[in-house]
């Protein structure tokens, strides 16, 4: 204990500073060997051994980047482990005495989870949350056969007696899953309470000439730069309690599906000139606009797209208006990008622009073609060259008078 905290802290951080992640691994593991033997040498389990060494070192300040290091070879040993565990188990000692194992597998169930709920009664777990904590733990732990082998080599346990725990302890190990099954279907299904759904809001401010579908992180945006304009908006949402939270902020949020008919006559659909879907589940956001075509013919939609496949949909389905939810801010990061790599913010921004253009050609042309993903893939590389080209070319069009006079530094200088 003393040299894992006082004496590793000094050689690791030296270690660390060579920056060889090699050399930290083989230390790492050199530790872990190192450790096991020498807990051999005064007769203690190497199990146990590392085991305690592992505690120690978990207050090091290198422990996650051990961690880290030691992932790949603790799952190889611990499946080698699990595999030494089951060919240690005595098949005949089940054939010869099964009942005597299978009390001893339920009656080790039965005493560890009664222990393990009253000791979850005592910490005040919620019940639910205390019935979950004692079904996942009621079985043995693979620790047990670390300590039945040093009973056993230390005469503690008859060879015998150690053959039958083993196997009480592995099946156990083995109903794992069953417990865990019976514990979701019949325990805890008795603990959900059913969520009433609310009735749909009554809407009286329905001639307002926008409605918007979705009040999240991007619904919010348009309708607070709308609202800031002067332009007002009937706005549904789906969501409780983002509607509890956006009405202690101002907001006027009215609760209702908006794929249903009825809610959309109320809302206003009939007089309304805009639709503007934000809500964030693709099925339902494609159920609705299908539903608007359907019955609204009149209303411009103006939809969110989840990623470039949902856009895809919405394009085939002919809505006026698609943008993917995180397209605008990548191009802004974009831009950001060039400038620190050199590019004036004018040229940075002329770049954007154009890409930006090329891209939603791009995406136009992608939907209108059949799902052959050959003919996608294809057709996407010749958009990427064509892209890549008419960039140079743009940039080799500027003359030197053209781009010293969107020069702001000149500017400045001539000023």
């Amino acid at each position: 204990m003393v040299a894992g905290r006082f004496l590793m802290r000094p050689i690791f951080r030296f270690i660390a500073a060579t920056q060889l992640q090699e050399i930290f691994t083989a230390t790492a593991l050199l530790l872990v060997i190192g450790i096991a033997l020498a807990m051999q040498q005064v007769g203690l389990s190497p199990a146990l051994g590392t085991f305690v060494a592992g505690v120690v070192l978990a207050d090091n300040e290198y422990r996650h980047e051990l961690e880290t290091n030691i992932e790949p070879f603790k799952g190889l040993l611990l499946g080698l482990f699990f595999i030494s565990v089951g060919a240690s188990i005595n098949f005949n000692l089940l054939i010869q005495q099964p009942f005597l194992i299978l009390g001893l597998v339920i009656g080790l169930a039965i005493i560890k989870f009664a222990v393990l709920f009253g000791l979850g009664w005592l910490f005040k777990l919620e019940a639910s949350q205390n019935l979950l904590f004692a079904f996942a733990l009621a079985q043995g732990g693979e620790f047990a056969f670390v300590l039945f082998s040093f009973a056993t080599q230390n005469n503690v346990l008859t060879t015998a007696v150690e053959g039958i725990i083993v196997a009480v302890v592995a099946l156990s190990m083995v109903l794992t899953p069953l417990i865990m099954l019976i514990n979701e279907k019949f325990v805890q299904s008795r603990f959900v309470t059913t969520a009433v759904e609310p009735e749909a809001d009554s809407i009286h401010d329905n001639e307002n000439p926008v409605i918007i579908a979705g009040f999240g992180r991007f619904g919010q945006i348009v309708g607070r730069l709308l609202i800031a304009n002067g332009f007002k908006a009937t706005v549904l949402d789906h969501n409780p309690t983002q509607i509890d939270m956006l009405r202690r902020f101002g907001f006027k949020v009215h609760y209702g599906d908006a794929s249903r008919i009825d809610l959309l006559h109320t809302a206003g659909a009939r007089q309304a000139k805009l639709f503007v879907l934000a809500i964030d589940d693709r099925q339902k956001s494609l159920e609705t606009v299908d539903r608007v075509r359907k019955y609204f013919p009149h209303l411009k939609i103006l939809a969110r797209a989840i990623d470039r496949n949902h856009a895809y949909e919405l394009l085939r389905r002919r809505v006026e208006v698609v943008e993917r939810e995180t397209f605008g801010s990548a191009i802004e990061m974009g831009v950001e990008t060039l400038k620190l790599l050199g590019f004036r913010s004018y040229k940075a921004r002329r770049a954007a622009n154009i890409f930006k253009s090329h891209d939603q050609q791009a995406l136009q042309e992608m939907a209108n073609i059949d799902r052959d993903d050959t003919i996608l893939v294809a057709r996407s590389r010749q958009l990427a060259q064509q892209l890549e080209q008419l960039l140079r070319s743009d940039d080799k069009d500027l003359t030197y008078e053209v781009d010293r006079a969107w020069d702001i530094s000149d500017l400045q200088k001539n000023v």
